[in-house]
């Protein structure tokens, strides 16, 4: 009997773990705009012990049910732009069905998909830092209230950089298909820098496209992946609440704080996953 309740504590201490871990990444995730899939990789390997292919796997299923939260949530604070978000997860799908070809015939090891993954976390939070210190410079008088207040979708014209843009969401997509990340990390910097948009709107249309995007890539990793759906289905039920708070936080967080936050979570995790 005391074993029996010892094996139940056990279990409902892993389960609030679980559910405590995911609040954090939905959080941090939503906020950054990356999906979170750059810390639940990262955590899942380092701390939960799981193979990172099958860590990658379970990530997208994770992904798929944090980022319909944000998606839903930034929807209606207005911050999100549908009809683009949809056309840009056209060519993230895109590029996540070409990685899918190509590893299907190409086999690749665990500890190339580790340096693989440190090392795009690595260049983008560094990528990151740079466009913080550079927009630091051009606000001066500018308050980031303003800025949110001034953006308008309907009279904000994206398309004149669009063809640039195309390439970086494929690989985008090509990233969230190979090692279980949302792509955010792509197309955050890709929205703020390439496209131009405000870095609040940025992280808030990525999180749109990522959910789109984890539809197709759950579907892909349920056929030919190994998820755990349990560890996963927890994760995501505390990935859902901190989405949504991460969401009305992030309408807050002044510009160049946003961007260094995203700075520091990927540099961080990227070192992690290097030692």
């Amino acid at each position: 009997m005391c074993q029996i309740s010892t094996f139940n504590m056990e279990l409902l201490w892993q389960i609030i773990i679980l559910l405590i871990f995911g609040l954090i990444v939905g959080m941090i995730g939503t906020i950054a705009g990356i999906g979170a899939g750059v810390i639940i990789v990262s955590i899942l390997t380092l701390f939960f012990i799981i193979p990172i292919n099958e860590a990658i796997d379970t990530s997208t299923f994770i992904i798929l049910i944090a980022s319909g939260a944000g998606f839903l949530t930034y929807l209606k604070q207005g911050r999100t732009d549908l009809k683009l978000s949809i056309i840009l997860a056209g060519f993230t799908i895109l590029g996540s069905l070409i990685c899918t070809i190509i590893f299907l015939i190409i086999k690749i090891d665990n500890t190339a998909l580790r340096l693989i993954f440190a090392t795009v976390m690595l260049i983008t939070g560094l990528n990151m830092i740079y466009k913080a210190i550079k927009t630091h410079k051009n606000l001066k008088n500018q308050t980031d209230d303003k800025e949110l207040q001034d953006f308008s979708f309907k009279d904000f014209d994206y398309k004149a950089n669009l063809k640039k843009s195309i390439p970086l969401f494929m690989l985008a997509g090509f990233l969230a298909n190979l090692i279980g990340i949302g792509g955010g990390v792509v197309m955050v910097p890709t929205l703020n820098i390439v496209l131009g948009y405000p870095i609040h709107n940025s992280t808030a249309i990525s999180t749109s496209i990522i959910f789109f995007t984890a539809i197709f890539n759950t579907i892909v990793k349920v056929i030919i992946g190994k998820i755990h759906y349990l560890i996963g289905i927890i994760i995501g039920i505390g990935a859902v609440l901190g989405s949504i708070i991460g969401a009305k936080i992030s309408n807050k967080m002044p510009k160049v704080t946003l961007q260094c936050f995203v700075a520091i979570v990927l540099i961080s995790l990227g070192l992690l996953m290097y030692f």
